[in-house]
């Protein structure tokens, strides 16, 4: 539960979201200056709250970062690895692909979240992640499983 102290032992679940649309850019948001990596540039994601599913908080943290509202079943799932998060605490991603229409999907910014967007080409995105403005543990994580992106890309976006 959010604001409830960390219990030691425990392991943080945390979902994360590559957005594409249905012509193959990827949907990046940029950190709110006030936290933690502001201003840098990275996918989806947040916390799973208690008693939710991986793909529901998946879902979730899609409509609320970005107004993107789509059923649990278009999220596609990535990879599920264990990682120690910045600051030590243990946490198992829960990473998915979802593809969206943005004909029929309004982007909007979740205030005190995010505060701009781009939509990125793939291979645009590729380059982009490896520069200074993108996260750097969220960069490896993609790196670390670049291929199941690239089939899901190729599967569901054909590119």
């Amino acid at each position: 539960m959010r604001g409830e102290p960390f219990p030691p032992g425990a392991w943080h679940l945390v979902a994360e979201v590559c957005p594409v649309t249905t012509d193959g850019r990827v949907l990046l948001t940029q950190r709110h200056p006030e936290k933690a990596w502001g201003l840098l540039w990275e996918i989806t994601g947040g916390a799973v709250l208690k008693g939710e599913s991986p793909v529901a908080g998946a879902a979730r943290e899609l409509r609320e970062e970005t107004g993107i509202t789509l059923p649990e079943s278009s999220l596609h799932p990535v990879y599920v690895q264990p990682r120690q998060l910045p600051g030590g605490f243990p946490a198992i991603y829960h990473s998915f692909l979802a593809v969206f229409d943005p004909d029929t999907q309004a982007i909007r910014l979740q205030a005190g979240e995010t505060v701009d967007y781009r939509l990125m080409p793939y291979k645009e995105f590729l380059q982009f992640m490896m520069t200074e403005h993108y996260i750097s543990f969220v960069r490896q994580r993609f790196l670390d499983h670049q291929a199941a992106f690239d089939r899901l890309m190729a599967e569901h976006i054909g590119k």
